[in-house]
């Protein structure tokens, strides 16, 4: 999934706001969820068992929070690197998501500070199913001056 990393220079040419990145994820899949929620001890069996999740009125079985979450980190790591790395990220789910369904990630630009020890980005970050907001953070990226 490789994204290109930020660069300090780019931060100062773009508005709060302004969209940085977008990531399609692909089609989430059952087996991918079940592998997760067996890795991470997942019990609701409303991640992992279509009929159930059915009897609860969804029409598959809905995608664990922490993974959405994961999937939002790993895009903000990847951004900050080779020189920098995520130091935040806080996030809210507003929606469900399901198997079958097939995430966007998008990133935007909110401010950033230069200190000594480097760039302290804050960024927005938003998943998307169907272009509807599903889950909503914010997150911040140092970003190291290169030695």
């Amino acid at each position: 999934m490789m994204l290109a990393g930020l660069q300090v220079a780019e931060l100062a040419k773009i508005e709060p706001g302004q969209l940085l990145r977008t990531y399609r994820r692909p089609q989430v899949t059952m087996t991918q969820l079940a592998f997760y929620c067996a890795a991470a001890g997942v019990v609701d069996p409303i991640h992992y068992d279509r009929e159930f999740a059915r009897a609860y009125g969804f029409d598959d079985a809905v995608v664990n929070g922490s993974l959405r979450v994961a999937w939002m980190a790993q895009v903000l790591h990847e951004l900050a690197l080779p020189h920098g790395w995520l130091t935040r990220l806080a996030c809210s789910h507003n929606g469900v998501m399901l198997v079958g369904q097939t995430p966007v990630i998008e990133v935007r630009y909110q401010s950033h500070i230069a200190g000594d020890d480097g760039t302290h980005a804050d960024l927005l970050i938003q998943t998307l199913v169907d272009g509807k907001v599903c889950d909503q953070g914010s997150g911040s990226v140092i970003l190291f001056p290169r030695f």
